[in-house]
């Protein structure tokens, strides 16, 4: 079995803190249950269409860097409601040899519904990671 070091990450753009802690502290549970190594976590109260999100950036240079391996959220939909964000998102994670892992719904399903599953599976081999993080101090990671 694959160990896991999961980044645990919550986001919503509603004015609802103890809802947004709740979310964190159910995907943090399951991770826990599941026996992931849980290395960071966070909580966004950012609309899911805005790009430019520093606890998301966070996250993925964690992933870059191969801090973590896996990133677990409620639903698809917590990383980002814009179709083409999403994309590079996924694609990033995919990218990095990271999965992501969902605790509330069935991933393949929501990637069906977004017309994402085909173009993740088809996706071309081995392309260089698509973010660049502006606060970082050698603007690579």
């Amino acid at each position: 079995m694959k160990e896991y070091k999961v980044w645990a990450f919550a986001r919503s753009a509603a004015p609802n803190l103890p809802a947004l802690e709740d979310q964190l502290a159910e995907v943090m549970r399951e991770a826990d249950r599941r026996g992931y190594i849980i290395v960071n976590s966070c909580m966004e109260q950012k609309y899911g269409t805005e790009f430019w999100r520093p606890d998301l950036f966070a996250m993925l240079t964690a992933v870059q860097q191969g801090r973590v391996n896996a990133v677990m959220v409620q639903s698809l939909d917590r990383l980002s409601h814009d179709i083409t964000a999403l994309y590079r998102i996924l694609r990033f994670l995919q990218n990095c040899g990271a999965v992501l892992i969902t605790t509330e719904t069935n991933l393949q399903y929501e990637l069906y519904l977004t017309g994402l599953e085909n173009r993740l599976l088809s996706r071309p081999k081995k392309r260089k990671p698509v973010w660049v993080c502006e606060e970082c101090e050698d603007g690579n990671s």
